[in-house]
């Protein structure tokens, strides 16, 4: 098929967020066959803005989807994180391509309703939603035309290319890390400061928080390959099937990723290839176990690596995407 894709590719970052979900599943649409058409929906308003900014180059950025999907007459139109896409152009591209399906995938959490807002505002016009977020948050976005469907976080194997669990004992710097920012959040910061404080003898490595400059690009990857733990910390634990992309990023890369137990996500890794947590506690005895426990923490590392990259690869959720979307009604409204 032809598709546009419109999402965010960030080329403005120079190749600093080449892990972002919207590049997997591009390369995903890709793979399966299909001739795929990039259109950036920020760099593209940045363009259009005499000041560079993409808030006062959106509206020009609509048109020019616009004229896009009239050039291009796609079979799909796939929207990822596209706020700045008005559900007046979705409409105009529907009358002008009556034939069209369009569905949009989103991976930020689904309980803020501000931001979520959008994405109620559009599922008239559209065919599937696809979310990182699982459960009865998820189906409340359901409508009779628009069927919600859960994507998992995806990894790309030209991009999560590092096998950590490989990594020789005289090349690791960190027994744990964690990459993420604690900015407005008191709650993550407290937990960081006394998870570090409990740890004095082992090597922690803290990116983006405790007044710790975040690294990305492949400085980031180095970081990963040579470290023997990750943590994974989302913003909420209690929200079914939620994760932080990172999850991905780490496991997808062979380091031995520890995330908190509650959100579900035992649906998705088996307990032989993820390590739960319940409380700080068992968090600081599972790190100083697996800090000795080579061959433990490798094959567990490995199997939660070959997870990813076996079930969850852009691949497999640009599958899921392209197959919800074809599988929805008659698109004419």
């Amino acid at each position: 098929m032809r598709i546009v894709h419109a999402a965010n590719l960030q080329l403005d970052k120079d190749g600093a967020h080449l892990w972002n979900q919207d590049q997997k599943i591009h390369h995903g649409l890709i793979r399966l066959g299909h001739f795929v058409y990039p259109f950036s929906i920020n760099d593209r308003a940045r363009m259009l803005s005499p000041t560079g900014s993409k808030t006062f180059g959106k509206g020009k950025a609509n048109k020019a989807l616009l004229e896009t999907c009239r050039n291009v007459h796609p079979d799909l139109l796939i929207l990822g994180h596209a706020q700045y896409i008005s559900a007046e152009t979705l409409g105009e591209i529907r009358a002008i391509l009556p034939d069209i399906r369009i569905g949009l995938w989103y991976v930020d959490p689904l309980w803020d309703e501000e931001p979520t807002q959008h994405l109620r505002e559009r599922t008239s016009l559209l065919d599937g939603l696809f979310c990182s977020t699982g459960g009865p948050l998820l189906e409340s976005f359901a409508t009779p035309n628009c069927p919600t469907h859960f994507i998992p976080s995806a990894v790309d194997a030209g991009i999560e290319c590092h096998r950590a669990f490989e990594t020789p004992e005289e090349e690791i710097v960190h027994d744990l890390l964690f990459f993420g920012r604690d900015k407005g959040q008191p709650d993550r910061r407290a937990f960081l400061q006394d998870l570090r404080d409990r740890l004095p003898d082992l090597r922690v490595g803290y990116y983006g928080c405790l007044d710790q400059p975040l690294i990305m690009g492949w400085e980031k990857e180095q970081i990963i390959r040579k470290s023997k733990m990750a943590l994974n910390l989302s913003r909420r634990n209690d929200v079914e099937l939620y994760s932080s992309s990172r999850i991905a990023e780490l496991m997808g890369n062979g380091i031995l990723t520890l995330t908190p137990q509650g959100a579900g996500l035992e649906k998705l890794y088996a307990e032989d290839e993820i390590v739960y947590y319940n409380t700080i506690d068992d968090l600081v005895e599972r790190v100083r176990h697996f800090a000795s426990a080579t061959d433990e923490r490798v094959a567990i590392a490995r199997k939660g690596w070959e997870r990813n990259h076996r079930d969850y690869s852009g691949t497999e959720v640009a599958r899921i995407i392209v197959d919800g979307i074809s599988r929805a009604g008659n698109p004419a409204r």
